[in-house]
């Protein structure tokens, strides 16, 4: 978002408009809390960006890069023959901060490819096997389009088409990875329950998680049924047609009506057997939540009642509720708000798909959120209902799992730190004393206390021997750091947790292809090599827990939504119990070791410096009623992590030849966002004729030319401070020759920014948005120029509904003094019903207040040729007031009237509005209606 505002200064400089603050945005920020201080790891095949203490995580992740790239020259027949560079993060929170591209990353990203300069960047998240999954998927990514490109190029077609999205991550996740059991899960989900789509409505679920799934599970199909040979052929036959389907009906020899078929009827060959043995979530559990996304619910009894406490986003923020855990009747209780997330620094975001709450004793609720640049752990008091304490530390990035001693003076807690190292820590709660008791790159996760204080449960990928790196179930000694195996098998045990009265220990695995909640026996010989397996789903059961020691809680998967449910442990009839063979650790250590590239050390460092290549370069003429015909180019330059900035401007605004060589327009400006305080700075020269935007509509002829300095200081996501000064030598001719007005004009503008808002489909539907400016513009050499400006613009969201709301809007905008700029509205983005642009003064006001609602959610239209789909259609119904003037104040108008916004691929959407117009004061209404069409997402 920093990046796009400065690119949107660089415009308003094209209109000579930035000393008025004619334009301006809102929008979050995307923060630079750290930096880093990068080097260069170069392999066979790659250049590998990574900075401070992460070189072990380096060199590791590298092994894996050259891995995939042997792999993939033989299975797609392609060699890359450019050095693909890579660059790696530490953690998520780090990968959040990236300026490899200018939008805000949400949590569930976790790596991605740039197809500009085929940029690979990916975030370590403390476990290798994820790491490695990453890696491979996005160079699966790098070696697909550099194979279409050549295919294209050889054929002398136009380049730049890529297969559908689906196939593209569904590619990449086949060649990655193999079917898990979070895979298995959402197909299980998807087929048993009725939303599964075939290939001819993908479209249907574009940009999901659930079409990556259905993508590589339409490649496995084709792998099983037809062969593997045929997947690099979709590849090889992408440019005999330009519709994909036919592309897989050519390679696979029959129609996609036929495949669509005999895809879903192998899915449901496989699945449907699953309902003979295994019980969806909602008939083998009691159902506590039936909205959202709910998850890691713990229990504290508050007044005689028992409360579940977790965290959900079930409006469109993250935030901390509770919920009694007792129906009354056989209607659902509902969620109680007790913190709300996402609205402030201090709670900028919960970590929905990572446990990470717990309850004390005596009622101290503990929650990690993302506060700044690292994660913190709050205490909230239930009883003086407020967070008392928070624990943060800067060495500790990314924080998960804590968990309270039996007597609530320590925690234990997982938590990645700067070497991108997945560790157990503990701490004490009186004086926030830190321990580590681990200390590698093993993924060490979701500990918790065991028989006594001085025991710490947890899950790890350390398994050594013939499993080597799944999950099992470990102790450690507090004492003697002595870590033993609780677990040896050859799957995957999570989230391990004791029953209230330490006689059975409970946690996840993923036998059988998902997760359930399993159970082992404790005798005062230790922990039993026997399991029992507890539940027995048809899709997964995360993260359980006890309300007492008959009951547990915990959250799971069905109907593509995370709820919560709870179980009577004396009504399970155990399925199934497993014995664990004998731990074989084959002559290793009690871990196993990952492979690096063991590169001669003077090759290890490499120093980052900045080379800038090409980011785009566009030209355009234009054709225009007022300002004649123009043309010009456009193109950007920037460093490899995209840090550093160049943007360069030229065009020529000539009406005649004569005019051609005094009309060249050039602007340069240096963008920097490698820091928190971001700046640029810039020169430019303008020349051409001008048209003022006053009631006689007079063109001129003005060249000015000078230099900028901008600042932007983000103070958290949601605010921030801008400044900017420009300095400019302006010649004005009104009448050539006869009326001629010079300036050395000085402007320096100030504003305050908030946005912490949550979008819909076509614009916000809750939160504040707003913006204070002040400026001032002056003649410093002639004194022909000097007045100031007040911007003051309120917006705020009042949510009705999960989809509907009441948005108002309150907007001065203030010029004061000798040849103030004049400011302008009318039309669909502010005063609607008039025409746009037709309201003019030094000084304005507009408010407006609109009723945003569900309309139609989905529109389908099928010809015999196409098909075509129209999602989240919205309605509104609006008020609009406001006044425009110079000296004295004329007349207030208005309108009111209702509308329909139509989202077209999250890209624009389309706006038509039906209503009235009224006359000045308020007088009267327009006899007939206006009708207005136009575009842009609601204010």
């Amino acid at each position: 978002m920093i990046k796009s505002f400065f690119c949107f200064i660089l415009i308003v400089l094209l209109f000579q408009e930035s000393a008025s603050g004619q334009f301006y945005f809102f929008g979050r920020n995307k923060v630079q809390y750290d930096q880093f201080d990068w080097k260069i790891l170069r392999t066979e095949n790659f250049d590998i960006y990574y900075y401070d203490d992460m070189g072990e995580i380096a060199e590791i992740g590298g092994a894996y890069a050259e891995e995939i790239y042997d792999e993939l020259k033989e299975r797609l027949n392609h060699v890359v023959t450019r050095r693909i560079p890579l660059i790696f993060y530490n953690t998520s929170l780090h990968f959040q901060q990236t300026n490899i591209t200018p939008f805000l990353i949400p949590e569930s990203v976790r790596g991605f490819f740039e197809f500009l300069k085929g940029r690979v960047v990916i975030p370590s998240t403390g476990s290798l096997k994820d790491f490695r999954h990453v890696i491979r998927h996005e160079i699966v990514h790098v070696f697909m389009v550099n194979k279409i490109f050549r295919i294209q190029r050889d054929r002398r077609l136009p380049t730049g088409a890529l297969p559908p999205l689906w196939f593209v991550e569904g590619l990449a996740e086949y060649l990655s990875t193999e079917i898990d059991a979070q895979a298995e899960m959402v197909m299980r989900d998807a087929v048993i329950n009725n939303y599964f789509v075939g290939i001819k409505e993908m479209y249907r679920i574009y940009g999901t998680f659930l079409m990556y799934k259905e993508g590589q599970f339409f490649l496995e199909f084709v792998d099983e049924v037809y062969g593997k040979d045929k997947i690099p052929l979709f590849l090889d036959n992408f440019w005999m047609h330009s519709d994909f389907n036919k592309v897989i009906e050519y390679t696979l020899g029959k129609n996609i009506d036929e495949i669509d078929s005999e895809w879903s009827f192998h899915l449901k060959r496989k699945y449907y057997p699953l309902l003979k043995d295994n019980a969806p979530l909602e008939h083998g559990a009691e159902k506590l939540t039936n909205w959202g996304f709910n998850f890691n619910p713990v229990h504290y009894k508050h007044n005689g009642t028992d409360y579940l406490y977790f965290i959900a986003n079930r409006d469109g923020y993250s935030s901390l509720y509770r919920l009694a855990a007792e129906r009354e009747g056989n209607k659902m209780n509902d969620p109680e708000l007790v913190l709300r997330g996402e609205r402030k620094e201090e709670f900028e975001s919960f970590h929905l798909f990572q446990p990470s709450l717990d309850v004390s004793k005596d009622g101290i609720v503990l929650f990690v959120t993302k506060t700044g640049g690292t994660d913190a752990i709050h205490f909230y008091s239930i009883k003086e209902n407020s967070v008392i304490h928070r624990y943060q530390n800067d060495d500790l990035i990314s924080i998960t799992s804590p968990k309270f001693s039996s007597d609530g003076k320590r925690l234990v807690f997982q938590a990645v730190d700067r070497k991108g190292f997945s560790d157990i820590f503990l701490l004490f709660t009186d004086n926030d004393s830190l321990v580590r008791l681990t200390n590698d790159y093993c993924n060490d996760r979701t500990p918790s206390f065991g028989l006594t204080d001085d025991h710490i449960l947890f899950s790890s990928d350390r398994t050594a021997g013939r499993v080597e790196q799944k999950y099992n179930l470990f102790f450690i000694d507090i004492n003697t750091r002595r870590i033993e195996y609780i677990t040896y098998a050859d799957f995957n045990h999570y989230s391990p947790v004791l029953s209230p009265g330490k006689d059975k220990l409970f946690f996840t695995t993923d036998f059988g292809g998902v997760r359930n909640v399993w159970s082992m026996e404790i005798s005062e010989n230790g922990y039993d090599g026997t399991i029992d397996q507890v539940t027995n789903f048809i899709t997964s059961a995360f993260d359980p827990s006890f309300i007492d020691n008959e009951t547990i809680a915990f959250t799971g998967f069905e109907k593509f939504s995370f709820n919560l449910y709870k179980l009577n442990l004396t009504n399970v009839d155990i399925t199934d119990s497993l014995i664990y063979p004998p731990i074989d650790l084959s002559g290793s250590s009690g871990r196993w070791f990952a492979s690096k590239l063991g590169l001669e050390e003077g090759r290890r460092q490499i120093k980052y410096e900045k080379e800038y290549t090409l980011d785009y370069a566009q030209s355009q003429i234009t054709t225009d009623p007022i300002f004649g015909t123009r043309g010009g180019a456009i193109f950007s330059l920037s460093d490899l992590l995209g840090d550093d900035n160049f943007f360069f401007l030229i065009y020529n605004t000539a009406d005649v030849q004569s005019d051609f060589l005094k009309s060249f327009n050039v602007a340069i400006q240096r963008i920097n966002l490698a820091k928190r305080v971001n700046y640029g700075y810039g020169v430019f020269h303008f020349s051409g004729r001008r048209y003022d935007i006053r009631e006689t509509e007079e063109f001129f002829f003005e060249r000015s030319f000078g230099g900028f300095f901008l600042l932007n200081f983000p103070l958290s996501k949601f605010s921030r401070i801008e400044a900017a000064v420009t300095v400019a030598n302006s010649d004005k001719q009104v009448i050539a020759g006869v009326i001629e007005r010079k300036a050395m004009l000085v402007s320096n503008t100030l504003a305050y920014v908030v946005d912490n808002s949550l979008w819909g489909p076509t614009g916000p539907l809750d939160g504040v948005r707003a913006r204070l400016l002040l400026g001032f513009t002056g003649d410093v050499k002639f004194s022909n120029v000097n007045y100031f400006t007040v911007i003051a613009d309120y917006r705020h969201y009042f949510r009705l509904g999960f989809a509907s709301a009441v948005a108002f809007r309150s907007t001065l905008q203030y010029n004061e003094g000798k040849e103030a700029r004049r400011y302008f509205m009318g039309g669909s983005w502010d005063l609607r019903g008039w025409p746009r642009w037709s309201i003019r003064g030094e000084k304005l006001w507009l408010t407006s207040l609109e009723l945003r609602f569900p309309l139609i959610n989905q529109l389908r239209i099928k010809f015999p040729f196409i098909d075509i789909g129209f999602f989240h259609i919205r309605g509104a119904a609006f008020f609009d007031a406001g006044g425009a003037w110079d000296k004295e104040y004329r007349y207030t108008l208005g309108s009111i009237g209702t509308g329909v916004r139509i989202n077209i691929l999250n890209a624009v959407v389309l706006r038509y509005d039906i209503g009235k117009k009224i006359e000045r004061d308020f007088t009267k209404l327009q006899p007939g209606l206006f009708y207005q069409f136009f575009f842009g997402w609601d204010f």
